[in-house]
Formats: C-alpha cells, structure tokens, sequence
C-alpha cells in the first residue's frame, strides 16, 4: 500500500475510525480531507503528513508529543485537535470548519471590509496571545492557517504541526526549511 494518500484513498479508514470523505487541500506540509469519525459520528479535518516523515522516528516522537500538547488546550480562537494516528502514514485529526480559509475567501476575490479586517486581526491576536501564554509559537501564521466556522469565528490552524516540522528540521528537497517565505519575518 502507498505511504501517502490520494483521492483513490477515499472511504478508507484511518486508525479504524476516520473515514476519508473527499480531499479538501494541499499544503507544503501535509494533504487534507474531510473525514467522518466513525466512533464519534461527527465530521472531522485529517491531515496526512508526507511520506518523506513517516520515516523519521525522532520527527514521529515530536508529532505525537504536539498532537497531544495542542489536544489539551482550548480556546475559541485556536483549531481544536482531537486526535493523532500511524495508518501507513502519520496523520492529525481536528475539527472541521466548513466556513473555509481567509486565503480561500481571498482567492475567490472577497475583500474584506475595514470592519471585517480588525475583527479578524483582534481575533487571531486573541488565539496567538493565548498561545504565546501557554509556551507555543505557531511559526507559519498565514491566510491559509487562519480558518472560519459556520458561525465565522476564526481559528488559527497548524500550531503542533509547525512546532514539530521546525524543531524536526525537515527541510524541502531543495534544502529549504518549511514555512511560508511569503510570510515569514525577515530576520
């Protein structure tokens, strides 16, 4: 069987319990699907890591440790995750928030209004100062990781993840470390 998971890998089961329903994205760091956890019966977000970490135990040993970390924390401003597993591949499982990225809206060509823009500022400055107060540092804050609920609150995404990736040292094949150039602070 594939170490990685495609569109032909939909209705299988992860961990025995996350049935993958469709593809949702592709990141640098990871593909996600909308799934339906079995046991809970609810939809949840599963991420599948890279077969090219699967591979690295120190890095599985880091993903677990942040799985659980971030698993344990809650706040209205940051992506609950509720589970993390080993089926073939190293995957996390969280929430599912079907209102979208705000890089989604901005590629669909939404703009947001002056209103708009602060209360989404406010609102990931609350979910990162919570953040900050527990010890994590997301290291990849962009578009893509700030997501929406049905209701529009926004959650900020990916904190275990980037801390694990950063401290694994993983880099892309060309060398670079992973993040988003884009966004990243110059220094």
């Amino acid at each position: 069987m594939a170490t990685h998971l495609t569109t032909d890998d939909v209705g299988r089961v992860l961990g025995g319990r996350y049935r993958i329903v469709a593809p949702i994205g592709t990141g640098a760091s990871a593909r996600l699907y909308l799934s339906d956890d079995v046991t809970l019966r609810r939809r949840v977000a599963v991420k599948a890591l890279p077969e090219s970490l699967a591979e690295d135990d120190a890095y599985l040993r880091r993903f677990r440790a942040e799985a659980q970390s971030a698993a344990t924390r809650t706040h209205p401003h940051v992506l609950g995750v509720y589970d993390w597993g080993y089926d073939d591949v190293p995957f996390l499982v969280s929430e599912y928030l079907a209102g979208g990225s705000l890089r989604s809206m901005l590629d669909a060509g939404h703009r947001l209004t002056s209103s708009q823009a602060l209360l989404v500022g406010m609102e990931a400055a609350r979910g990162l100062d919570y953040a900050h107060g527990e010890g994590l540092v997301h290291r990849d804050i962009k578009p893509a990781n700030l997501l929406f609920g049905e209701s529009g609150r926004l959650r900020i995404a990916d904190f275990g993840l980037a801390r694990a990736l950063a401290e694994a040292g993983w880099t892309e094949p060309d060398g670079s470390i992973v993040g988003t150039v884009r966004y990243a602070a110059p220094e």
